[in-house]
């Protein structure tokens, strides 16, 4: 069987609040890849069966799986971890739950667009680990976050993408350990379930090209406004990690631009974008300014300045 016949499955996590970015990510994979045979399951939480159904109408690819509530607000009542999101805990159970559907799966964040086809994943051999994943920085020898929690690998992944080998992941009890993690150190973990989850792993890992999980902020400024046009070596899927999503109006530029071209494609094609406003922070503020510096917009660049000058001194 090839490649294109093989089905590639991909799992997402969300609440109300990422489900229309959620649907972008889909779309993107699938206008990329239109001979190929994929399978969406998308585990939501606190989510209306009328926005379920608009998700739906999407893509017929697309299987929605509520998670019980009990599942995840188990939680509630331990102080350490109240402050995660709970899209944490959905991610840990998904092996569990999808382990009489399908044997691999890769799991996307909600904040990732894809660029490229993806049925290489399917020569990817993981029969003897729990996951391929990719670094979470360029250079592939920074082992300080692997220090830092003590793991007995010199390597640290991204956990915005994983393709899970559903039964080694249950084999080694990934979720039960994640979780404890969680409990015992949820405040020390500054990168909390990504941290959970190369400690419960520790080692038992493949990792592959970084082109798979391409962390948006790897860009210099230049590359961000032309990473599209050089094919060979655009990542086949970007992760726009960090606060200034490409959904947020005020994240202007070529991702933007590439995000409304995706989100065109969903039944949120009239929605209008969000404002990042409430959310900013001082270094959004001096980000803004010099991005508006060197388009030549020099009023723009003074303004957002001086809200950066406001918010850090005043």
């Amino acid at each position: 069987m090839d490649n294109k016949n093989r089905t590639i499955n991909i799992a997402y996590c969300t609440d109300a609040n990422y489900l229309e970015y959620v649907a972008v990510s889909i779309m993107s994979i699938i206008i990329n890849n239109p001979e190929q045979a994929l399978q969406f399951f998308v585990f939501v939480y606190d989510v209306s069966e009328e926005d379920i159904k608009k998700l739906q109408s999407a893509s017929d690819k697309i299987q929605v799986i509520n998670i019980d509530k009990a599942e995840i607000e188990k939680y509630n009542n331990d102080f350490a971890i109240k402050h995660l999101n709970r899209s944490t805990y959905m991610r840990l159970a998904v092996p569990r739950l999808l382990k009489d559907k399908v044997e691999n799966f890769i799991y996307l964040d909600a904040d990732t667009l894809c660029f490229d086809k993806i049925e290489e994943i399917n020569n990817i051999d993981i029969h003897d680990v729990i996951c391929a994943v990719s670094h979470d920085s360029l250079n592939v020898h920074d082992n300080k976050h692997a220090k830092r929690l003590g793991l007995s690998t010199n390597h640290y992944f991204n956990a915005g993408f994983l393709y899970i080998n559903i039964a080694n992941w249950i084999l080694n009890d990934i979720e039960n350990k994640a979780n404890t993690v969680l409990f015992e150190k949820g405040r020390e973990l500054p990168y909390f379930d990504q941290d959970a989850l190369n400690i419960a792993i520790d080692g038992n890992i493949k990792f592959i090209d970084n082109r798979w999980n391409y962390l948006f902020n790897w860009f210099t400024d230049e590359q961000r406004e032309s990473f599209f046009y050089h094919q060979e070596t655009l990542p086949r899927i970007i992760h726009f990690t960090g606060g200034r999503k490409p959904w947020y109006k005020e994240h202007t530029g070529l991702s933007q631009q590439l995000y409304i071209f995706y989100h065109h494609f969903t039944p949120w094609r009239n929605t209008e974008l969000r404002s990042y406003a409430s959310r900013m922070r001082p270094t959004d503020y001096r980000v803004y300014s010099r991005q508006a510096a060197k388009r030549g917009d020099y009023f723009s660049a003074l303004r957002w300045y001086s809200k950066y000058l406001k918010a850090k001194f005043l």
